[in-house]
């Protein structure tokens, strides 16, 4: 690169840099484990997430336990399934926590205009994944500790299945 060039960069992340630049300093322990979760997750995990809270470690000396309210008994349990590639994710962005519980939000989540789909209460069966996406999962969890590599990559092969199941239903609805 010369001198006089720039390099394109996202506002988000220019904002990100402001942010913990200038905020970062007045927030409390609450408010940055909250902008930990939701920068380190996606669209889904922000939709259902009600509330974000740090409590002290069992173990003396540990990292914190991030505490993350959800909007269902569903979502507890789905995201809890996933618990190591989150805990993965906040270490990826510098957040250090010893473990992360979901639990049940008392609050109602705001109603939306529009109206929900019924979801059939009987379990669908995730279609396979092929050779391709089971070497690009190995490659994604190649790099992690041995301690964390087996769960992470247990919750990214069921997220592929997922997606792949969300792309056959939404080419089956077109």
């Amino acid at each position: 690169m010369e001198f006089g060039e720039t390099r394109p960069e996202s506002v988000g992340g220019i904002m990100r840099e402001v942010l913990d630049d200038r905020l970062a300093p007045h927030m409390t322990a609450n408010q940055r484990a909250a902008t930990a979760w939701y920068r380190a997750n996606g669209d889904r995990e922000r939709r259902h997430t009600m509330g974000v809270f740090l409590k002290a470690s069992r173990v003396r000396g540990a990292a914190p336990v991030l505490g993350v309210y959800v909007d269902s008994h569903a979502m507890a349990t789905d995201f809890g399934v996933n618990k190591d590639l989150y805990l993965a994710r906040l270490a990826n962005i510098g957040f250090e926590a010893s473990g992360i519980e979901f639990l049940i939000s008392r609050k109602p989540r705001r109603s939306t205009d529009a109206p929900r789909e019924r979801r059939s209460t009987a379990p669908t069966e995730l279609p396979a994944l092929d050779e391709a996406e089971r070497q690009r999962v190995e490659e994604l969890v190649c790099d992690l500790p041995e301690s964390l590599r087996e769960s992470v990559s247990k919750a990214v092969t069921l997220s592929l299945r997922r997606e792949k199941l969300q792309g056959t239903k939404n080419a089956e609805e077109r």
